[in-house]
C-alpha cells in the first residue's frame, strides 16, 4: 500500500521536474537542460528585484487596507471595504463561520510576512496589537485547518 507521504513525495518530484529546471533554486534533482529551457529557466536580477518590489507593494496594499478598513475584524470584505467576522446571528452560516473566529485573523496571518519583509517597526506594532487586543477565550468554533493554512 502506498502511503500518503509517498504519494506526496512523488507529486512534489513531478512538480519540481515540471516547473523547476536548470538554474531554478528548487532544481534539487539536477535535470538536464535544453538550450531553450536554459534560456527561460531563470530570470534576470533586474526582473527578480522588480518582482520582489511588486510582491512587497501588493502585500502592503492588502495589509494597509485591512488595518484601515477592517481591523480588528478577522478579514477585509473587499466588495464593501469593511471588516468581516463571524456571523453570530446565523451560526449555521458555514461559509463565514467555518473560517472566522473573531480574533483578528488577518493581523495574525500577516505577522510572518512582516518579519520576512524585514519591517521591524510594523512587526512590533502588529505584535503589540495582538498582545493587547486578541483573545482566544471566546465561544467560537474555529476550523483549525482553515486557520493554520493562513
Amino acid at each position: 500500500m502506498v502511503s500518503t507521504l509517498s504519494l506526496s513525495l512523488v507529486f512534489l518530484h513531478l512538480a519540481l521536474q515540471s516547473f523547476c529546471y536548470g538554474e531554478c533554486a528548487f532544481n534539487i534533482f539536477r535535470y538536464p537542460l535544453t538550450r531553450v529551457e536554459r534560456k527561460y529557466a531563470s530570470i534576470s536580477e533586474n526582473e527578480r528585484l522588480r518582482l520582489k518590489e511588486d510582491t512587497r507593494d501588493m502585500f502592503y496594499f492588502g495589509y494597509d487596507s485591512y488595518m484601515k478598513y477592517a481591523y480588528p475584524k478577522d478579514e477585509l470584505n473587499p466588495i464593501y471595504c469593511s471588516g468581516r467576522g463571524p456571523d453570530y446571528d446565523n451560526p449555521s452560516n458555514i461559509n463565514i463561520n467555518d473560517i472566522l473566529g473573531d480574533y483578528s485573523l488577518t493581523l495574525i496571518d500577516a505577522l510572518d510576512t512582516l518579519a520576512i519583509l524585514g519591517d521591524a517597526e510594523e512587526f512590533r506594532k502588529a505584535v503589540k496589537l495582538v498582545i493587547e487586543n486578541v483573545s482566544f477565550d471566546k465561544n467560537s468554533t474555529v476550523q483549525v485547518f482553515e486557520a493554520n493554512i493562513r
